[in-house]
Formats: C-alpha cells, sequence, structure tokens
C-alpha cells in the first residue's frame, strides 16, 4: 500500500516511530515533513493539490498535534479537506492523533486513530489500524470495544490494546484516559486505562 506520512517537523520524533511500525507491516512509505508556519498556503490541501505525487497514492496519513494545529489548523477550516482524499474514497485520509489536540471540523468526521498512551507507546497494532482504515481489503487487527458504523475514533492504549469504546458501558473510546501508578503492597508499576463515565478499568505491568 502506497502511503505519504504527512507531519510537522516538530513531531519527527513519533513520525519516525509510526514509519518503522507501517513499514513493518507492509505499507509502502514516503515520509513527508513540513516546516512551513500558518498561512493559506502551508497546508496539507495546498500540497495534496501541488504535489503530482498525490493522485498515485492509496493512502496519506497526517499527525495531527498541538504543532500541526497550529500550522494547518486555521487553513484546513478554510480549504476543508485536502483535493482528492476522503475517508471513504479511493485515496483515503487518515488523521492519526498525536495528543489531546482537536481535529478540524473539516476533518471531524473521519475515523482516526488516537494514541491515548502516548507517542512512546505506539505499537504495531496501531500500524495495522492505520492500514486496516486506508484499505478495507486488509483486516483489521483486534480492538476492545464495541465498533459502531458511527465509529470515529480508534484509541490506542499500548500493551493493553486498541479500543473502539469503553468494554463496561460503550461510552466512545474518547472518554478513556491513561495513568500510571504504583501498587505499593506488591511493588509493581501500573499501567492503566480508566473509563471517564463508568469508572471501568483495567492495567499491566509497566
Amino acid at each position: 500500500m502506497r502511503t505519504r506520512l504527512s507531519y510537522q517537523q516538530q513531531d519527527e520524533r513519533p513520525a519516525s516511530s509510526l514509519a518503522a511500525a507501517l513499514k513493518r507491516v507492509g505499507a509502502d512509505l514516503v515520509l513527508d515533513a513540513w516546516t512551513t508556519g500558518p498561512g493559506p498556503d502551508n497546508s496539507p490541501a495546498s500540497r495534496s493539490m501541488a504535489s503530482p505525487s498525490a493522485d498515485t497514492e492509496d493512502a496519506v496519513v497526517l499527525l495531527w498535534s498541538a504543532a500541526a494545529g497550529k500550522a494547518w489548523g486555521e487553513a484546513l477550516a478554510e480549504s476543508g479537506l485536502p483535493s482528492g482524499l476522503t475517508g471513504t474514497g479511493e485515496a483515503r485520509l487518515v488523521p492519526v492523533r498525536l495528543d489531546d489536540t482537536p481535529l478540524p471540523p473539516s476533518l471531524g468526521s473521519l475515523r482516526h486513530v488516537r494514541l491515548a498512551g502516548g507517542t512512546f507507546r505506539m505499537t504495531d497494532a496501531t500500524a495495522a489500524m492505520i492500514v486496516h482504515m486506508s484499505s478495507t481489503a486488509v483486516p483489521a487487527p483486534a480492538v476492545r470495544g464495541d465498533v459502531s458504523e458511527d465509529l470515529l475514533a480508534i484509541s490506542d492504549f499500548g500493551d493493553l490494546g486498541l479500543f473502539a469504546a469503553c468494554p463496561g458501558c460503550g461510552v466512545s473510546s474518547d472518554r478513556l484516559g491513561s495513568y500510571t501508578t504504583v501498587e505499593h503492597i506488591s511493588d509493581r508499576a501500573l499501567y492503566l486505562v480508566i473509563c471517564g463515565a463508568c469508572g471501568w478499568q483495567d492495567a499491566c505491568d509497566i
């Protein structure tokens, strides 16, 4: 699968980690680093229209973060989706949220991956889900919680897995948060996922 990974230069480290994972699951990857600042000509939309290679790619993976929001947010709000890219067409746009920066309205209706456990917990399951979102011909990796048609966010919690929804109450995985703690009785460092709606939780050793 031919894939362009677009990201702001400030996000070089997580981009490199994700690129390695995407290659391990079979993606034919082109890195597209940006150093531009805000402005109508400095968005993925303008790059897509200016780049002939955009029409030859199966997917564009867009890393979204505080840096991306600052550089692209206003331009994407004005221009909408990049030319030729949608969440369902032949060339698919797959946003990947590196932090809690919300997607702009023009991307808000797209199914995306949320790295809820932090970029240091990026896994091959994350990459496999991105590849699946880019091509439905590729089987989806296992996820926890019910997958509904109107599902937007798949949240990655590292060793605890991918979540479509809370296994306890079914609320969107956006309501799940990650925490670290120490269990003093057993002297174990734990990584937890907790539902902000019903209190459901799961944990694993760090």
